[in-house]
């Protein structure tokens, strides 16, 4: 399978440039890790990711038939039962086509750029945070889960990964710079308005931990991941008042995502899926609490990826608001392995492999199996 042999290989490369003691050694293999998957995203027909032939290959074909930009942003093309208007998408994302176009850039070379925005500021936001976690792990774990995705919702993921990028500033509480982000990223996909909202649940999820003690037993740790599920359960039961603030708000096209024909209802699988990592986090809980101050954040995440994927019950689509909390599972992932795991080489080792063998199960179930998302086989352009 190419995409594991792409996945191991820059993971490898990755792991070399952390213990290079040469720093000009070090960006060149971690340069040349974050080109391998960019160049196998940019080599992949146009059949690899349902999205290419949607929007990105017609836009590509606008620009290369347009005199100017104004010109460009007025076409048009008709796909899934209606016409799509150039000028409908966000500015940033149209422009990035169209400048990689009228520079004599292929759609190969579009596409290779589009990951390298993907790809970029998620391994630069893993450096940047300093968590005492290895790179090379939280890479893996966009790879197994997300990296096909990502060949699918390009301009979704490239907001997203500048989202992810954005989580630094506010671990340096740097807010500013973190709400420049946000604006930034909405010129490639407004729903990273969501950041907003990862905001709030940030600094909750920070504040000063609360304790519950039970008859004899005292719950240690925050009660943010709690207070999010309740919190998230009444979002939920209030779906059709969120729809009218969306379309209030003038994003209209989201509400499909939380409105169908019929109401929500329980999805087994999705939490069946979700399972094997949701226990050995209550497991681990109190060791990584001790370790990394972030843990009530990374709950609270796993926690609402969960309660939004029931709304796949509503919309097939409505993934992809999950998406913008099951993205920090590659902080999240790293924390259940490491943290409190320092002096226990045994258990680390044995976490790693757990998470590992659910990441490849995840990765074959969800992708090859299934098929979601149009990635697999891979095909060469």
């Amino acid at each position: 399978m190419i995409y594991i042999v792409f996945f191991l290989i820059s993971c490898f490369l990755i792991w070399l440039s952390e213990k290079s003691s040469s720093r000009y050694i070090g960006k060149l293999l971690a340069f040349i890790a974050i080109l391998l998957p960019c160049i196998l995203a940019g080599m992949r027909a146009d059949t690899i990711g349902t999205d290419l032939r949607v929007y990105v290959e017609p836009m590509y074909n606008a620009a290369k038939q347009s005199t100017s930009f104004s010109s460009y942003m007025d076409q048009r093309w008709y796909v899934i039962w209606r016409y799509m208007y150039v000028n409908k998408f966000e500015i940033g994302f149209t422009t990035l086509v169209y400048l990689i176009e009228k520079l004599g850039g292929s759609l190969g070379t579009v596409l290779f750029f589009i990951q390298a925005l993907i790809l970029a500021p998620i391994y630069l936001g893993l450096k940047r945070m300093k968590k005492s976690y290895p790179v090379y792990l939280g890479m893996l774990v966009f790879y197994l889960l997300f990296y096909n995705t990502s060949l699918n919702m390009m301009r979704q993921w490239i907001a997203m990964s500048i989202l992810f990028y954005g989580l630094s500033y506010l671990i340096t509480n740097e807010k500013k710079k973190y709400f420049i982000t946000i604006v930034v990223a909405c010129l490639f996909h407004t729903s990273a308005l969501m950041g907003v909202v990862i905001y709030f649940l940030y600094m909750y999820s920070q504040k000063q931990r609360e304790y519950i003690k039970i008859a004899n037993f005292k719950l240690s740790g925050s009660l943010a991941p709690v207070k999010v599920f309740i919190y998230g359960c009444i979002v939920l039961l209030s779906l059709n008042v969120i729809a009218v603030l969306l379309r209030s708000f003038g994003l209209a096209k989201y509400a499909g995502y939380i409105q169908g024909n019929g109401s929500i209802y329980l999805m087994p699988n999705q939490i069946i899926l979700r399972l094997p990592i949701i226990i050995l986090l209550i497991i681990r809980w109190r060791r990584i609490l001790t370790e990394d101050e972030l843990t009530p954040f990374y709950g609270s995440m796993l926690v609402l990826d969960l309660l939004a994927s029931q709304l796949i019950s509503i919309n097939v689509y409505a993934f992809r608001i999950a998406s913008f909390f099951s993205e920090y599972n590659m902080l999240s992932y790293s924390a259940l392995v490491y943290a409190g795991n320092r002096k226990y080489r045994t258990n680390r080792y044995v976490t790693l492999l757990y998470v590992l063998a659910y990441m490849v199960y995840y990765w074959i179930s969800y992708y090859v199996i299934t098929g979601t998302h149009a990635t697999f086989p891979y095909m060469f352009a």
